[in-house]
């Protein structure tokens, strides 16, 4: 009898993974329900088997056997596992993988290549094995089961659909003696990682559960199956990730026509400067698109720029800086780079020989005068610095609770938008860009620029994305201009046609002037 104060009783670490930041556009509706089956399935026949209700035979004619041909067997051999360790292991690594493909592909096509490499693999092995029990009798008294090459397929999709992408896990800590669940830990890993990790596991099981080296031999047949299919899909374009996948990663792949399209290539080359960019590689893509999260999120960040002072709220650009769109109640908008026209109002006797009136306070100065303003914002940066998200987070709904997150800099707004798109909070991400784009100042270009970003790669909402672009302007563009555009602009304007383009709109026609003295 074991002794419970054995280190291996101690104590068992589960992890579960939850969601991942690789672009999906399905639920893991199919994926959710074998992994429930498989599970099912364990206490129906296994549990039952080891309780002594059933016997081995009873259960026998599920698994896959070699003395004779039995398409049924193919697919309910998937369902069937003999050790608890490898039911754990199956069902939380095809709840991993399947969460990735089936997100991309949908249920249908997912069910299909799921049961398409079991049915494959189980009538060649079915098939080889009952042929060599004619000359090995005992070969028809073995059987196999296992959802490992389902596994397998899925794990080489995901590897190259989604290399980068991580998948965010909770560990969790069990301890059997005490009966009690102890603390998580909530961390990201990588799929490569994932995929590594259910390797060596594999080969765990091969070396102490026993298991046959010839499964091995299939399990790098459904590997084999699984990169190809992958590959093929992607030159197909049948399958979209976002430029994540391991092609578009690796610019050394694209000169490989029968990896890559002349046409993908070719668009590829125009968002490297994009995709070395920090900012808009952390904003560049998401788990999850809540489209209505991301409007609310927007208008409560719009409309808390306003000042609390009547219902319009037009803030005057900075001079000699490029101009931001100005946001009024109406929802009216004027391009960026574009001047506002000054009017002046005149009373019953005019204005001659009358002093100016002092301009009324602008909200950045409203919120500049709050008593607690300076200390909150100091705090913001410095958790800004430290990268240190929640209090981040924390001080700046206190602000925007207060009606002073207008107040803030333009430079501690892009770093706290930064360090939400890090974190893969891209949506939260919206408020202090939007708030930029208020200020009307230098970095309101690169701000919609990140808002464009997330309105189409996260929100999936590409009208609204081109209707964002087309607000960057710059004077330099017109024909009529002197000057022509700076280096700065000329990246932003770079960028902008870029997304114009993945928004299937062609981008403004560039003007060519000769170069001038500015």
């Amino acid at each position: 009898m074991p002794n419970d104060a054995s280190p291996a009783r101690k104590f068992a670490v589960l992890f579960f993974p939850y969601s991942t930041d690789a672009p999906v556009y399905h639920y893991p509706i199919a994926t959710g329900t074998i992994a429930v089956l498989n599970v099912v399935a364990y206490a129906a026949t296994t549990i039952q088997v080891a309780s002594g209700n059933l016997a081995i035979e009873d259960v026998r004619w599920l698994a896959l056997t070699f003395d004779g041909i039995h398409p049924l067997q193919w697919i309910t051999h998937s369902f069937l596992h003999i050790h608890p360790f490898q039911l754990i292991v199956n069902v939380l690594f095809l709840w991993s993988f399947g969460l990735v493909i089936e997100g991309k592909i949908g249920s249908l096509l997912f069910t299909v290549f799921y049961f398409g490499i079991h049915i494959f693999c189980a009538a060649l092995a079915q098939s080889m094995f009952y042929a060599l029990s004619f000359a090995v009798p005992a070969v028809s008294e073995m059987f196999a089961v296992g959802a490992d090459n389902g596994i397998y397929i899925l794990m080489a999709m995901a590897l190259i659909w989604a290399p980068e992408n991580e998948m965010n896990c909770v560990f969790l800590l069990f301890v059997p003696r005490l009966g009690k669940m102890g603390g998580g830990i909530m961390t990201e890993l990588r799929i490569s990682t994932l995929a590594t990790a259910y390797i060596f596991i594999e080969l765990i099981m091969f070396f102490f559960l026993g298991l046959l080296v010839w499964q091995a031999g299939f399990h790098l047949l459904s590997l084999l199956i699984g990169v190809v299919l992958a590959f093929a899909m992607l030159r197909m374009d049948w399958v979209d990730c976002e430029d994540w996948d391991i092609i578009s990663r690796n610019e050394w792949l694209h000169g490989y026509p029968f990896l890559c399209s002349e046409e993908r290539r070719q668009r590829l080359s125009q968002k490297v400067d994009l995709r070395h960019d920090a900012v808009s590689m952390a904003l560049a893509t998401s788990t999850t698109a809540s489209t209505s999260n991301a409007s609310y999120m927007a208008a409560r960040s719009s409309t808390m720029a306003r000042s609390a002072k009547g219902d319009t709220t037009s803030i005057a650009p900075r001079q000699g800086q490029p101009h931001a769109a100005s946001t009024t109640s109406s929802g009216s908008q004027s391009p960026v780079g574009q001047p506002t026209k000054k009017t002046k109002r005149r009373g019953l006797l005019g204005t001659k020989g009358r002093s100016a009136e002092p301009p009324p306070p602008t909200p950045q100065q409203i919120a500049a005068s709050h008593p607690d303003f300076n200390r909150i914002t100091m705090l913001m940066r410095q958790a800004v610095t430290n990268k240190s998200l929640m209090l981040a987070e924390q001080h700046f709904a206190k602000l925007q609770e207060l009606g002073l997150a207008i107040g803030l800099s333009d430079k501690t707004l892009f770093g706290f938008a930064s360090l939400l798109g890090t974190n893969k909070k891209f949506l939260p991400a919206l408020a202090p860009l939007q708030l930029i784009v208020e200020h009307n100042g230098p970095m309101a270009p690169d701000a919609l620029l990140r808002i464009a970003q997330i309105q189409l790669k996260v929100m999936r909402l590409s009208g609204e994305a081109v209707k964002t672009l087309r607000r960057i302007q710059f004077p330099a563009e017109s024909a009529n201009s002197p000057v022509t555009l700076s280096e700065s602009e000329q990246k932003i304007v770079t960028r902008r046609n870029g997304l114009l383009q993945q928004c299937g709109v062609a981008p403004p026609p560039l003007v060519a002037k000769p170069d001038e003295a500015k």
